[in-house]
């Protein structure tokens, strides 16, 4: 479990540079309004004291930035967060004659007329002075309400007069007296959906900004409090014949799109799903033979489930690999759309089964014109298309399975005869050689199915599940939350990751293998459908 959890981090890394940025951009309005006063509240273990020191770093340029702390030294709280070093200082100041810039003061033995008198003169001495007082609440609880409202107002009045900043923070979820005096409240809570737990910011307050969402998951991966983006209506970069000369291994693109879909090498024995954070996730991607249940929630946003598909898909075809591809639901133009400029020539090995009879060749040059791809090569192999109903699908679909597998018999018999006819030249290189192209044919199949059907057919469909997993095959199965095939379909399934959406955001939760919950993240620099998942804890 650590071992996963280590490599789930690293994992992350490109997700966590995506989602890094979204922190400053909700609270940078509120903040360049130069506020005099916020509170942040929550029950423990939300995060209230992470989100304090990334607010303070994110203000550390514009003012001399204090944390003062009533229940933790600073020892700790560097152990806790180590990314603070850099802009607090080592020395954990007692006695407020001896406060230097960016300070840690302990008064967990102090109490609150010594607190107050403590953020009095750090806000007058100290211009500029960012005090974080954390946890306020935890020594005014003992105090008279009339009383504790007065050093409230008092330490807030001096902030303004000042041009500094007081962010207090509390255990205190329910309204209280600072409530009505600071410019800005944010409330921290975990709430349980289906046995997941996820982590949400809301926005009660921020004086003089116009509130356009208030609500946000977050996650404190790495000791970090971080944002997840929002993300709606992506697009991807046109796709481009001229060749990439940046030399990336990564299927990065220093420019605004990338020439094709970079493939991903799985591990001995695993099929990669197209997606280093997948991968990752799954300790190595999908393994020979297995079966794959995405059960998608109906809030799901469809681009976010192409994305993962088309990956698969695309992985598999630029690896030499055959698809099938269960269409029947799906819009046929949508799916070349996703599909074709990423793969080119390699789309001869995928086959869709839909009930539209439609010209694939005529669907594909309407893509390309309504597009005005610039530079874009045509495509001299295209996807084979089958036309098949509700009731002959699966029978259809095994007949074909089957054939392909007859055709790939054949090209290992071939591959042997070649390999037999140079072996007095080459022996070890031309085995080797042979050997590698028996086992990647021997496991070209991608099976994706869109859903179960009729129960008439549960017989084919059995048969052709069956089949592909004897062949070392991977076949993945799309479900809808409330099914009637979920039951079964959990019951053949070697791997389980059900999508689902909450407070805008689209997150991934591994249910076999328990695994945890991700967000997903469209990664839009690639300049192909690609994306990245942030791990939520």
């Amino acid at each position: 479990r650590t071992q996963h959890n280590n490599n789930c981090n690293s994992s992350s890394s490109n997700a966590l540079r995506i989602a890094g940025t979204e922190l400053g951009y909700v609270f940078r309005d509120f903040l360049n309004m130069e506020p005099t006063s916020m509170l942040i509240r929550g029950l423990p273990g939300t995060g209230k004291t992470t989100l304090a020191l990334e607010l303070m770093q994110l203000m550390h340029d514009k003012y001399n930035c204090f944390y003062i702390s009533t229940r933790v030294s600073l020892a700790r709280l560097q152990r806790y967060f180590p990314w603070i070093i850099g802009y607090l200082k080592d020395e954990s100041v007692l006695s407020y004659d001896k406060i230097e810039k960016d300070s840690v003061i302990d008064l967990r033995l102090g109490s609150a007329a010594g607190t107050v008198e403590l953020v009095i003169d750090t806000l007058i001495n100290k211009k500029r002075a960012f005090v974080v007082l954390d946890s306020w609440d935890a020594l005014a609880k003992e105090i008279k309400h009339d009383e504790r409202m007065k050093m409230e107002k008092t330490m807030i009045t001096v902030a303004d007069t000042n041009d500094g900043f007081i962010l207090f923070v509390s255990e205190e979820p329910e309204m209280n007296t600072l409530s009505y005096l600071v410019d800005g409240i944010v409330t921290l809570n975990v709430r349980d959906y289906d046995g997941v737990s996820i982590r949400s910011m809301y926005i009660d307050k921020m004086r003089g900004v116009a509130l356009y969402n208030n609500n946000y998951a977050y996650t404190l991966l790495d000791s970090r409090f971080t944002l997840v983006p929002i993300q709606y209506n992506c697009t991807y970069c046109e796709y481009r014949d001229d060749e990439d000369d940046n030399g990336n291994d990564d299927g990065s693109s220093s420019g605004s799109s990338y020439r094709l879909f970079h493939v991903f090498d799985a591990r001995e024995g695993f099929v990669s799903t197209g997606s280093r954070d997948m991968d990752v996730m799954l300790h190595g991607g999908l393994r020979y033979g297995s079966t794959l249940l995405l059960e998608v929630d109906p809030g799901f946003d469809m681009i976010f489930l192409n994305a993962i598909l088309t990956c698969m898909i695309a992985n598999s075809l630029n690896s030499n690999g055959k698809v099938m591809l269960d269409a029947l639901d799906a819009s046929l133009s949508s799916m070349m759309g996703s599909i074709l400029p990423f793969c080119t020539d390699k789309v001869k090995n995928l086959t869709i089964f839909t009930s539209s009879k439609i010209d694939v060749q005529a669907v594909y040059e309407q893509w390309l014109n309504n597009k005005r791809r610039r530079k874009s090569k045509s495509i001299n192999s295209l996807p084979s298309i089958v036309n098949v109903s509700d009731s002959n699908y699966t029978s259809i679909m095994l007949e074909r399975y089957n054939e392909l597998k007859r055709l790939d018999g054949m090209s290992i018999e071939h591959n042997d005869s070649n390999s037999k006819e140079s072996a007095t030249t080459a022996t070890a290189t031309t085995t080797a050689t042979a050997a590698d192209s028996v086992d990647n044919t021997r496991r070209s199949i991608l099976l994706i199915l869109n859903r179960m059907h009729a129960s008439s057919s549960r017989m084919h469909e059995s048969m052709l599940l069956t089949n592909a997993k004897d062949n070392g095959d991977v076949t993945v199965i799309v479900e809808r939350v409330g099914s009637s095939n979920i039951p079964y379909v959990k019951s053949i399934s070697d791997v389980h990751l059900r999508l689902w959406s909450k407070s805008g955001v689209h997150l991934m939760h591994a249910l076999k293998p328990n695994l945890g919950t991700y967000a997903i993240l469209l990664d839009r620099e690639r300049g192909y459908p690609s994306y990245l998942l942030l791990r939520m804890v």
